[in-house]
């Protein structure tokens, strides 16, 4: 049992929160953002005009991307940082399809399609080699997704250079994205994984430009209008799952994995089919507004190139003209930005004494949490009872951070979920505010005294304490009950109060 008597000076929440600051127009916000992504990308140029990063994966494609990227941000060709990037592209021997792609990308973002046809036609056809079943993957590894995505990008920038694209490779590439679309409409990153946005609007995107290379060729034609139906479903579950914010996770939850690569797949989905809305949503305003406050002081997003190239990809939309006065309203800008969130303390106590039970398995991945096999009101932990056909357990908790639950429980927690609970006592006289952090990877759920307190759908997320829920507790003793989602990977758990 904790006492909270002597840690409410660690765990109270302000009183008060703080007033909402008011907004500056979103395109004087997007544009200053993209001046300090690319002053960013410039600071981080290597001596050899490269951007490190991958390297061993994928020689050049960060380099490439990044001199993609400025030029997208509105940067001259004639630039000295574009054209140090694109002297070590045209040295770099490509090894990948992630790198071959992009680099067509930067070619035809170059708008001299003549003077590069020698290394896009070398591009184009590693692309038409390395297709296997319609499908694209790694060097060392199976088909997926993601690859396919890049490639069919590059397909497209090879097409609007004016090279020949083989009908065979675009009518088994239109084949092989309906094999990863689950039944809802979602489409998978590979077979036995859960739908993602990014993923579905990566696939849509890629229909998008099979489309648009297909045109006129019968034979891509007809498998598309085929698939119409299933086209219109992977339309109808993106537009219900789309949050700039949370990138879709199964049919309810969410993950903050490749957040950015999601939302610029997005940008290119509706980019090119010219799509300004989903449903009731502006996609780019939200996406833009969300992605400005959380851009960091240094211009990056993540404090990575990858993250803060594919940040600027999706801004890119707005006007990159400099505005003279940006500088100027610099110090203005960031007093309008939000306050960062509440973040836990060094010395916040971990609670490290617990009851646990489970684990109980879901039928849907992802979904465990919806249909509880008991009622929390009616829980009362004690070790070695029986509740809803399983044995309450002790668990001590690490000192120093969270535990695997697998290992904890001696048993494979996959695919479901676990109830932990522990006795609180607050001493305080009157009503304590309070917080409790979690560390966690997957869903959770979180009840005091048999009462839901906060929740969260976060799939495959970093498992870093940051995820939280804030609690009201008056003098006496409470119950604390932690339901804990393991959809894949470690069944990872850890609290601090």
């Amino acid at each position: 049992m904790l006492s909270l008597a002597l840690v409410a000076l660690f765990a109270q929440a302000p009183e008060d929160p703080p007033p909402a600051p008011p907004t500056a127009p979103l395109s004087l916000r997007v544009n200053r953002a993209i001046t300090k992504g690319v002053k960013l990308l410039r600071e981080r140029q290597q001596a050899d005009g490269s951007w490190g990063g991958f390297e061993g994966e994928h020689p050049g494609g960060q380099t490439a991307l990044a001199t993609f990227t400025l030029l997208r941000s509105g940067v001259r060709r004639s630039d000295e940082a574009v054209q140090r990037g694109l002297r070590f592209v045209l040295d770099t021997e490509f090894k990948s399809v992630y790198s071959h792609s992009v680099r067509l990308l930067l070619l035809e973002a170059l708008n001299d399609p003549a003077a590069w046809r020698d290394p896009a036609d070398r591009s184009l056809d590693f692309l038409v080699q390395t297709q296997v079943e319609g499908d694209w993957a790694y060097p060392w590894g199976a088909a997926d997704a993601s690859n396919s995505q890049f490639a069919l990008l590059g397909l497209r920038a090879a097409h609007r250079m004016g090279l020949s694209i083989p009908e065979a490779t675009l009518v088994n590439a239109a084949k092989a994205i309906f094999r990863l679309q689950d039944d809802g409409g979602g489409f998978r990153y590979e077979h036995g994984r859960m739908e993602t946005g990014g993923i579905t609007a990566a696939s849509l995107g890629g229909l998008t430009v099979l489309a648009e290379i297909g045109e006129g060729r019968s034979a891509v034609e007809a498998v598309l209008k085929k698939r119409a139906k299933e086209l219109r479903a992977g339309d109808d579950w993106m537009v219900a799952h789309w949050s700039p914010s949370q990138n879709a996770y199964g049919d309810v939850g969410w993950t903050p994995s490749f957040q950015y690569p999601y939302l610029w797949a997005v940008e290119r989905w509706c980019g090119l089919s010219r799509r300004g809305k989903l449903g009731a949503h502006d996609w780019y305003e939200e996406g833009a507004a969300w992605l400005v406050d959380r851009q960091l002081d240094n211009g990056s997003w993540l404090d990575t190139n990858e993250s803060t190239c594919f940040a600027l990809l999706f801004l890119r939309r707005a006007t990159v003209t400099q505005d003279p006065s940006s500088e100027v309203l610099d110090d203005e800008l960031d007093a309008l930005r939000p306050p960062k969130p509440l973040t836990v303390a060094g010395d916040v106590p971990r609670l490290r004494e617990w009851l646990a039970l489970g684990p109980w398995r879901s039928e849907i991945p992802g979904r465990g949490l919806e249909k509880l096999p008991f009622e929390p009101a009616k829980v009362s932990p004690r070790e070695g009872a029986k509740f809803a056909k399983r044995d309450w357990r002790r668990v001590t908790l690490k000192a120093d951070g969270w535990v695997n639950l697998d290992e904890a429980l001696a048993t494979e927690c996959d695919g479901g979920f676990v109830a932990l609970a522990t006795w609180i006592d607050c001493s305080e006289s009157g009503a304590l505010d309070a917080h409790l952090w979690l560390e966690v990877e997957d869903a959770w759920r979180v009840y005091v005294d048999g009462v839901l307190v906060g929740s969260s759908q976060r799939q495959q997320g970093a498992i870093d304490g940051s995820e939280s829920c804030a609690l009201k507790l008056t003098a006496g003793e409470h119950l604390l009950l932690c339901l804990v989602e393991d959809e894949r990977g470690a069944a990872a758990f850890g609290a601090r109060l």
